[in-house]
Order: structure tokens, then sequence, then C-alpha cells
């Protein structure tokens, strides 16, 4: 892949990545007006990156300013809180280090603009998602949890359970970023 990370701003490029959920193994159901909703959900609260090969968006990050109201997860002081909310990479782009990079950019993204924590909610088994962001140093919040109801493709409602993760920005040091710097290189060697 030969591309850069940049602002992601085309609702067209959003949906493109976004729709990955609505594939396999997530199967979740979005409308247009759904993915519409989201994309400016996300451009209101926070901020969207997007990973570009040339000028195709190939993968995207969007990140929340604060914690999620509906969610139980409490922070003293809310606005120096970043929600890691989304990360998507299209099929083709999968399994070469993309997730890893967007997560790391999101993660040096918060501390550079002065948060002092992330977090996000995963699920444990099955998420590609918990995978990368535990090998950059992101932990378990102990005993919270949600239950979150989605629409799947075929129409049945199914119930998940899922985990809250977070990363203390401000304990991150040189060996934290050497360590995710070093895995999204590791990637990228396997790609080629």
């Amino acid at each position: 892949m030969n591309g850069q990370i940049k602002e992601l701003t085309n609702l067209e490029d959003f949906k493109k990545v976004y729709k990955v959920f609505s594939g396999p193994p997530y199967n979740e159901k979005y409308t247009e007006e759904e993915l519409e909703e989201i994309f400016k959900e996300y451009q209101e609260k926070g901020y969207m990156y997007g990973a570009y090969n040339y000028d195709e968006c190939v993968g995207l990050i969007a990140l929340e300013r604060g914690a999620k109201e509906d969610q139980p997860v409490n922070y003293q002081d809310d606005e120096k809180v970043m929600y890691l909310a989304d990360i998507a990479v299209l099929d083709k782009y999968r399994r070469k280090g993309l997730g890893n990079q967007l997560i790391l950019y999101g993660v040096m993204q918060s501390k550079v603009l002065g948060y002092d924590k992330m977090y996000m909610r995963t699920l444990e088994k099955g998420s590609m998602s918990y995978g990368i962001a535990s090998k950059i140093g992101f932990k378990q919040i102990p005993n919270v949890f949600q239950e979150v109801e989605k629409e799947r493709t075929n129409g049945l409602i199914e119930t998940m359970q899922n985990i809250f993760i977070e990363i203390d920005l401000n304990s991150l040091n040189k060996d934290n970023l050497k360590q995710g710097i070093k895995m999204v290189n590791s990637s990228q060697e396997q790609e080629r």
C-alpha cells in the first residue's frame, strides 16, 4: 500500500469503508440515512481520519471527545477523555498492518491534542481491534460490561456482550510508542 492517513471529510469515502460492518463477520444492517447520521455525528463530536491508497480511502478511524453517556464508564475529567468510536478497513487491505497504523495514529493524535485517556468498547473474543489495541497498551477496565443489540443483515436482532479497554495517554513513553511502531512495521513487512 502506498498511502497516507489524513482527515476524512468525504461522505462517500466514509460510507464505502463503513459498509464493511455490513459484511462478515459483523453483518450489521445500516440504511443510507443511518450512515449519513453516523458520519455527521463523528464530524460534530470528534475527529475522523482516513487511510488512503493513492486517492482511494481504504480504512478509517473515528474518535469522539468525552465519554459517551450511554456507556457505563466514568471519568473524573470527561473533557480529557477520547473515545475510539470506530475503526474499519476494507477487506482487501486487512491483515496488512493498516488497523495497527490507524489505532496508533489515533492514540498519538489524541495525545497531541491534549487528551489524558482513550477508551473503546469492543468484544473480548472475535474482535480484530482488541488484539491490536492490547499490543499498544490498552488494558481492560475491570467489571465494566455492556450488552449491545444490533440488527443483522438477515433481520435478526443479536445481543453482544462488550468490554471496555483504555490507555493512559500520559503514561505513554518512548518504549510504548516504539513497540507500536515496531508492530506496524512488522505487519507491513509480512505484507510484502
